[in-house]
């Protein structure tokens, strides 16, 4: 059991992190202004194209389009990317395990 769930993780690791990482975003209090991981804003550099992105999936996990449209316009298309993506992912078979 353990050599197949180890065998499906060495595979699937990708999508693991994703769905991870959605779940958090949906839990995420998008109004919580000091939630930022981003180096970029942590060392006060200025403009960065992807801070609010966490923020708007938030909100978007909320159903408050309009707020996730303003935090970041691309919120909505990130959450499909990944969705699409954690879905190739899955639906792609499984290596034959030589054991």
């Amino acid at each position: 059991m353990a050599e197949k769930f180890g065998h499906f993780l060495r595979f699937r690791w990708e999508a693991v992190i994703w769905i991870a990482a959605l779940i958090l975003f949906a839990t995420m209090s998008p109004y919580n202004e000091h939630a930022s991981l981003c180096p970029i804003n942590a060392l006060d550099l200025g403009f960065c194209p992807g801070c609010g992105l966490g923020h708007g999936i938030a909100f978007l996990f909320r159903g408050e389009f309009i707020a996730s449209f303003k935090a970041h316009p691309l919120a909505m298309p990130a959450v499909v990317i990944l969705t699409l993506r954690i879905i190739h992912i899955l639906r792609t078979p499984l290596p034959v395990n030589h054991f």
